[in-house]
């Protein structure tokens, strides 16, 4: 009975071990992916900045040359956007409703410019 009795307690207490290594595990496992997170959020948001500063040179550039439109989107721009939104709109939860009016949004604040192309939104926004 004793022999039973420590058995018990002996499972019981590597029982309670083996819940508090994985409570830690877990959290330290979250803590990472949190850091990583955040991360590729600033990367994110650092590249865009860059982007923007290419463009708005590129739009300089542009309005020097006449021949020139200044607000052209590249194949590896739109594509970049498009990652941006995704990513946007998996983070904030946007209802598919305002999927639009967020592509716009960024090709806008990107280019600087009023009109945008229909067909560019709607290859972003995946419609």
């Amino acid at each position: 009975m004793v022999a039973v009795h420590s058995d018990m307690a002996r499972a019981a207490i590597e029982a309670s071990y083996l819940l508090r290594h994985r409570s830690v595990a877990g959290t330290a496992a979250f803590r990472r992916n949190l850091d990583h997170s955040r991360r590729v959020i600033e990367a994110s948001r650092e590249l865009l900045k860059r982007l923007r500063q290419r463009q708005r040179g590129d739009t300089a550039q542009a309005w020097e040359d006449a021949g020139t439109a200044p607000a052209a989107v590249s194949t590896f721009d739109a594509d970049i956007l498009r990652a941006v939104f995704r990513d946007l709109v998996l983070e904030m939860k946007v209802p598919e409703c305002q999927w639009r009016d967020l592509a716009k949004s960024l090709v806008h604040e990107f280019t600087g410019c009023e009109r945008i192309e229909a067909g560019l939104v709607e290859w972003i926004t995946g419609n």
